[in-house]
């Protein structure tokens, strides 16, 4: 009875247990089907939505007419009063660099479809789906969508989705918050490195790049080369990966970065110095060049050809990359200059021999890698060697390239080498590296001089092996010095091959459709990142949003922080006018407190290492009132001086500082105050050392040449000799002066209140 009482027991907690895992089933299955149909709801809202964005982009990118970024609202947005600023925005939206007008039509003005796909995936968010937390982040962050920007709720979704799953990209946007300190998040480094290292570790690109140049740069973290090479050295393999990764001779490069800075003629839109300018071709100019070039190749000019053959292969900032079209002239050249058996025609003039030889080179790359046409390695081989036949570098490395490969003729090690050695020979990158790393072992010596002639000139790969060698000789002893030369080579290859990782092409396309908040946002990660071109393209855009407001800072203030830091983070790369922006800051108290003394040491070193004309006058200033330095009117003389020598364009503003000076001067040297030893205007100008050692070389000859006259007892006309000669540039007669302070004696009074 006991067995069978035991018995009955078991059996019925078996099929107790049964029937509970039934119910596990039911519910997990229940589970599934619920995950599915909120995978649906997701995917059908993400797809309205996505068509809606297509949408408004080409909306703005169908204009072809642009102009400047920052050209049609400028410093006299200042002195607009605040509620007209407001009501303005609120009329004119944000001006895009197409001079279309960006206005986020806000969620009420929104199709129906699209504002119930933006609830559903409110929605979905609430409820924890990952994928939905992401995307209303991102939408948030950058406005997409039409959507409104709000990035303390984007930082509040970036937060939620890192604790959730881990999310490397939100991890690294939660750290970017912490470092710049947007919204109402405050600022702290600590958190921000703590958040940027855990998506770092996930091997995410854009957090890695962070990491390294913060370590690299000491900026939130305590320096380490160590640590800095370690990340460089990671995004730099990814990069190569990549780049050996697609066709015959790796991938394109990267475009043109732009600098908004150009399109307004510098930063402070005028020329203050020899280096304030990058680029000066307007879109305008562009034009007018490719017209003049498409007739000239209409008429047959085969270098016209060659020209638009080069733009479109490689792109331009005004010019989509467009193979068919850069093969379509290669033909009209090839048919030119060649017969239909391949063979140079005869009676060409070295210039079109020349232009046949590129011609033929560019024929044999394009069909190889299979661009504008399918691949075909018969006629790429038929044309490299043409190519190298008429000594084209190009042509000689590819085909070097074929025979190592044994592309469509029997492997040849040999004569693949002496082919490399040839291109190298003519001073092609390419050529350089490859036969560095086919005679490495032989000759490490010419493989070393090679390797650093490629990478001088810009190489990704010789610069990805220099550092190699230089982070191997750091494991073997090299110290500091091989680090640091390890870390600015991986450096140079992790932000020219950055494919995978920046985010400049994305805040381009956005400055150029007028969207500036989502520009200003994806300028300043890349700011984060340490790209010199981000620093200076954010701290552009914060100032100018800094004096007609926006939804990235509760106030100016702001604003101008954040600018403050990257003009001083470009300042250190050597961006000109940054280091005379920072000075700007302090001598103004824009976003720090106000500094005399931190402002004439800022525009002392643009002065003496940009060569600012600005930079000058601005010290000349300071030294004429006694602002942040002792008054001191030879030294305030003498800047300006030089700021008129540095920069023709201030010259109205120096000589009517000039004329000011003279009569603060005059009035001082009246009063018996103590103006300083010798006379300032009343005196010939001083003459510099350079000055003195031109005058000696120019001397020497016409004191051999005034000896033998006198010896043959001749006597000559010198003018044409005394003509001749460099004319020593003037830093402003007394005449010159005293002219301006009868012409502008009123006006230049009214400039004492003013810097």
């Amino acid at each position: 009875m006991a067995a069978n009482a035991a018995d009955a027991d078991i059996e019925s907690s078996m099929a107790a247990t049964e029937e509970n895992e039934g119910g596990q089933h039911i519910e997990i299955s229940r589970v599934v089907e619920a995950d599915k149909a909120q995978r649906a709801e997701y995917e059908k809202a993400l797809s309205v939505l996505q068509n809606y964005e297509s949408h408004l982009h080409s909306q703005f990118m169908a204009q072809t007419e642009r102009t400047s970024v920052l050209e049609l609202r400028r410093d006299v947005w200042r002195v607009v009063p605040a509620a007209v600023r407001s009501y303005i925005r609120r009329v004119s939206g944000s001006i895009g660099s197409d001079g279309a007008v960006y206005q986020r039509p806000g969620v009420e003005q929104l199709p129906r479809e699209v504002r119930q796909s933006i609830d559903v995936l409110y929605e979905l968010a609430k409820a924890d789906i990952e994928d939905a937390v992401f995307v209303v982040a991102e939408m948030e962050m950058y406005g997409r969508y039409g959507t409104p920007v709000d990035v303390d709720s984007a930082f509040a979704h970036y937060l939620r989705l890192s604790e959730l799953s881990g999310n490397a990209t939100a991890q690294y946007m939660v750290g970017f918050f912490y470092a710049t300190g947007l919204g109402s998040v405050e600022q702290r480094n600590g958190y921000s490195l703590l958040y940027t290292a855990l998506a770092a570790m996930q091997g995410y690109g854009p957090a890695e790049v962070t990491l390294a140049f913060r370590y690299a740069s000491g900026v939130g973290a305590a320096m380490s080369c160590a640590e800095a090479l370690v990340h460089y050295q990671a995004v730099a393999r990814s990069a190569m990966r990549y780049y050996l990764s697609g066709p015959p001779l790796g991938r394109h490069m990267p475009g043109y970065r732009a600098w908004l800075s150009d399109d307004r003629g510098g930063v402070y839109g005028v020329r203050t110095g020899p280096y304030s300018l990058h680029k000066t071709v307007t879109r305008t100019s562009f034009n007018e060049l490719i017209e003049y070039h498409l007739f000239n190749a209409r008429s047959g000019d085969v270098k016209a050809c060659l020209t638009l053959v080069d733009l479109y292969y490689h792109g331009h900032r005004f010019a989509r990359q467009d193979f068919g079209k850069a093969r379509k002239y290669l033909v009209e050249i090839t048919g030119r200059l060649f017969t239909k058996q391949g063979e140079l025609r005869k009676g060409l003039t070295q210039a079109e021999a020349s232009t046949a030889a590129q011609a033929a080179g560019m024929m044999g790359i394009m069909s190889w890698r299979g661009e504008g046409s399918a691949a075909d390695t018969a006629v790429a081989l038929r044309w490299l060697s043409v190519g190298a036949s008429m000594g084209h570098a190009t042509s000689l490395n590819a085909l070097g390239m074929m025979y190592q490969s044994g592309v469509q003729v029997t492997k040849d090690t040999e004569r693949a080498t002496e082919l490399f050695k040839q291109a190298a020979e003519k001073q092609h990158q390419g050529g350089q590296v490859n036969y560095a790393l086919a005679v490495m072992e032989k000759t490490p010596e010419v493989a070393m001089a090679n390797l650093k002639a490629a990478a001088e000139n810009g190489h990704i790969l010789a610069h990805y092996y220099v550092a190699g060698f230089h982070a191997t000789a750091m494991a073997g002893g090299g110290g500091e010095a091989s680090c640091r030369m390890a870390v600015a080579s991986y450096r140079f290859v992790a932000e020219k091959a950055d494919w995978l990782h920046s985010p400049i092409p994305e805040a381009a396309e956005a400055a150029m459709r007028g969207d500036l908040e989502a520009a200003t946002l994806g300028y300043m990660r890349a700011a984060e990142m340490g790209y010199d071109v981000g620093q200076l393209n954010a701290a552009l855009l914060l100032e100018r949003a800094a004096a007609g407001g926006g939804a990235l800072f509760p106030g100016a203030s702001g604003y101008e922080r954040q600018a403050l830091v990257y003009w001083t983070r470009a300042a250190n790369q050597n961006v000109a006018d940054a280091r005379t922006k920072q000075g700007d800051a302090y001598y103004f108290g824009r976003g720090v407190q106000r500094s005399y003394e931190k402002a004439a040491a800022a525009y002392t070193l643009a002065a003496r290492t940009e060569a600012s004309g600005l930079a000058m006058w601005s010290l000349g200033w300071m030294y004429e009132h006694g602002i942040g330095v002792a008054q001191n009117f030879h030294l305030a003389k003498r800047w300006y001086d030089q700021s008129l020598e540095a920069n023709g364009v201030g010259y109205l503003a120096a000589h009517v500082s000039l004329a000011r000076l003279c009569l603060r001067y005059l009035w001082a040297w009246a009063s018996g105050r103590d103006v300083g030893e010798g006379p300032l205007f009343f005196a010939p100008r001083p003459v510099s050392r350079d000055e003195e050692e031109r005058a000696a070389a120019a001397a020497k000859p016409a004191a051999a040449d005034a000896a033998d006259h006198w010896e043959q007892g001749a006597v000559e006309d010198d003018a044409d000799e005394d003509s001749s000669r460099e004319e020593v540039p003037s830093g402003g007669s007394l005449t010159e002066s005293l002219f301006f302070i009868v012409l502008l004696l009123g006006a230049a009074w009214m400039f004492l209140p003013l810097r």
